[in-house]
């Protein structure tokens, strides 16, 4: 009807969060906010001029697509996936092709690694020759002596004269090339002398969002020093500098520390911070602007509360992909009744008493090789 036209317009776009922001009020219990995607770092607000010229960008800007592709073709660029270390996500490498050779290019910092996150494809732009690192021996020898100052300050002029302690080549973590031949170290003059090879990100080819990460949120305190040694942790630093309330006096602004150490802290918006707390969550990474510090993302569904068996089981069938789905209907009918019991057959020896163990690698879906093992009386 008429009635329902304002200044000649007869429908009001509207962004998803603005719609699900309506369908919140009828039944605010739902926090249906908590599950939109963010692609923006600034609060909800009236004022967007005010908060596009107060936003700190933090990252530089990505490469377009048409001159990533040129750049590709002509060697400028490399592309690969990038892979964070597995105890942090400031630094990592991404393997790429150099004729017909492998080589890890090492990717250190939040400026180089440039907003990609553990999975993502990417391409990278080299360093000069002067900032690639020292070859891993030459490394591993200066932590050596820096061990040895250390030791001898604590002990005295007699651990000087003592070997230094390292660890033994058939235990030591095995390199990229122990494991898919991946080089990590690169010639740079006649003379063989070898160094690591760095860069930085120039741009992302493909993200790897897919993934549900699960984690916790840290909540602000006052971080103070008790102490002149006494540091605050570092969670509560990131904490206390991006968690915030809106000026709608709901949503919030908080920060989750994922279990796995190789994706950085998630910013969330949630309008349940108080229930969150403490609890083992799923979220979603849905965006990284270059003018927030970190990833945004947004809230998936609750594990359960922290520390607990029953939450930590499903925090590590998360975390490493294990279907835990129930099975259906139709698959539960094949099982045998419940009061199902086995009947020995004639011929048969029945064997159950003794300790069984498969021996299928790892990942394979036919568990049909096992072994036992037992010490006979003649020794």
């Amino acid at each position: 009807s008429d009635d329902n036209v304002v200044d000649g317009v007869y429908y009001k776009a509207r962004s998803m969060r603005q719609h699900v922001a309506l369908l919140q009020k009828e039944d605010p219990t739902l926090h249906l906010l908590d599950m939109v995607a963010q692609f923006n770092s600034a609060p909800d607000s009236t004022n967007r001029s005010v908060d596009n010229a107060s936003k700190e960008i933090y990252y530089s800007p990505h490469i377009d697509s048409s001159d990533l592709s040129y750049g590709l073709k002509s060697n400028r660029y490399y592309q690969g996936t990038y892979r964070s270390n597995r105890d942090s996500h400031t630094e990592g490498y991404v393997t790429i092709r150099r004729g017909e050779d492998r080589v890890a290019v090492v990717v250190k910092g939040s400026d180089d690694i440039n907003r990609a996150v553990d999975g993502d494809v990417v391409a990278i732009e080299l360093h000069s020759i002067d900032r690639w690192l020292g070859s891993a021996e030459e490394e591993q020898s200066d932590k050596q002596k820096g061990a040895g100052k250390k030791e001898s300050d604590q002990v005295g002029e007699s651990a000087k004269e003592s070997p230094e302690a390292g660890i033994a080549a058939d235990t030591a973590e095995p390199t990229l090339k122990d494991i898919d031949n991946i080089a990590e170290e690169v010639a740079v003059d006649d003379e063989g002398q070898l160094r690591r090879p760095t860069g930085k990100v120039a741009g992302i080819i493909r993200r790897n969002f897919h993934k549900n990460y699960c984690g916790s949120i840290c909540t602000i305190e006052k971080v103070e020093k008790k102490e002149d040694n006494d540091t605050p942790h570092p969670h509560d630093v990131i904490a206390e500098k991006h968690e915030r309330e809106h000026a709608d006096g709901v949503t919030s602004t908080v920060v989750l520390f994922p279990i796995d150490n190789r994706i950085p802290p998630i910013l969330l918006r949630t309008t349940q911070r108080d229930r969150l707390v403490g609890m083992r969550i799923l979220v979603s990474i849905d965006s990284w602007p270059a003018d927030s510090e970190y990833p945004l993302g947004h809230y998936v569904k609750t594990l359960g509360v922290t520390g607990t068996k029953d939450t930590e089981t499903q925090v590590l069938l998360q975390e490493f992909r294990i279907p835990c789905e129930p099975f259906p209907a139709k698959v539960l009918a094949c099982l045998p009744p419940a009061d199902y019991k086995i009947e020995l057959e004639p011929g048969r020896l029945d064997m159950r008493h003794l300790p069984v163990l498969s021996i299928d690698p790892p990942g394979c879906k036919d568990i049909d090789d096992a072994l036992h093992c037992i010490e006979l009386p003649n020794g």
